[in-house]
């Protein structure tokens, strides 16, 4: 799988439709996330995607259709806090060493909002045949438009290093994440690290740690920190099919509670 990347505002509260007619819907929401059909489908989250530095064959397309859920703790800015978040992801490599891509998310929140999200366009570098490679690496470049409901900034560039370690059936991918708001205060560290192991022929576990430290100036006290920490699971469903999934809950309180992620991919 390409990447499972990688923020929360303070919006304004609708006027509460009542516990029983909420808890309805929460519930029906929750159905209707567990039991659609998959191909129909983080501090500063507002995806759960780690770059491992494998892309696409030249010419080759990659479409990922992600999806995040969940019951999302703090006020502040970035991507909706309760409710849904899909994201349409169309990658096209144009070498063996870059892969440009475009980003597409719409929000639904549990109040019956919905609303897009802007836009993100992703450059990325890697060393290729990352997948033979015992070391592999790269630079991934994303610029993106989003209002405030999504982001502090309109416009946002991060710069993430990607280190792909492997040895065996194990994996260690880091991603040493600086975000750059255009126009705002200065840059974050929102670093993301997972921990992979293949346990059968096409399955994989792994545990994933998402980070915010804060401005590089003046790093939060730990508990204005963001940390969110995801068990996750990887299958290949078929030569160009790949589903990943992930249940995750928040170490601090300006992390999410509790928040589901999905990322079913095509490869053509």
């Amino acid at each position: 799988m390409n990447e499972p990347t990688q923020n929360p505002t303070g919006l304004r509260r609708p006027t509460s439709p009542g516990p029983l007619r909420a808890a309805a819907r929460r519930l029906a929401l929750l159905a209707a996330v567990l039991l659609a059909p998959w191909p129909a489908a983080a501090g500063v989250f507002d995806e759960f995607q780690i770059f491992d530095g494998r892309i696409a064959e030249p010419g080759g397309f990659d479409v990922n259709q992600h999806l995040v859920f969940g019951r999302r703790g703090r006020n502040g800015e970035g991507a909706p806090r309760n409710g849904l978040l899909t994201t349409s992801e169309i990658g096209y490599a144009t070498a063996t060493w870059h892969e440009i891509a475009l980003y597409l998310p719409v929000a639904r929140e549990f109040s019956g909002d919905l609303y897009g999200g802007g836009f993100k366009v992703r450059n990325t570098f890697v060393v290729p045949n990352a997948g033979e490679r015992p070391i592999a690496g790269g630079l991934d470049i994303e610029i993106r438009h989003q209002s405030t409901r999504f982001s502090g900034a309109n416009w946002a560039i991060s710069l993430r290093p990607i280190l792909d370690l492997r040895t065996g059936p194990w994996q260690l991918i880091l991603n040493p994440t600086v975000e750059i708001p255009l126009g705002r205060e200065g840059p974050v560290f929102a670093p993301a690290v997972r921990g992979v192991r293949q346990v059968a022929e096409r399955v994989w576990l792994g545990v994933e740690h998402f980070m915010d430290f804060g401005r590089i100036s003046r790093f939060e006290r730990t508990e204005r920190q963001a940390h969110q920490l995801f068990v996750t699971t990887d299958v290949r469903l078929g030569k160009s099919l790949a589903l990943h999934v992930g249940l995750g809950h928040g170490l601090t309180h300006n992390s999410d509670r509790w928040a589901g992620k999905a990322i079913l991919s095509f490869d053509f």
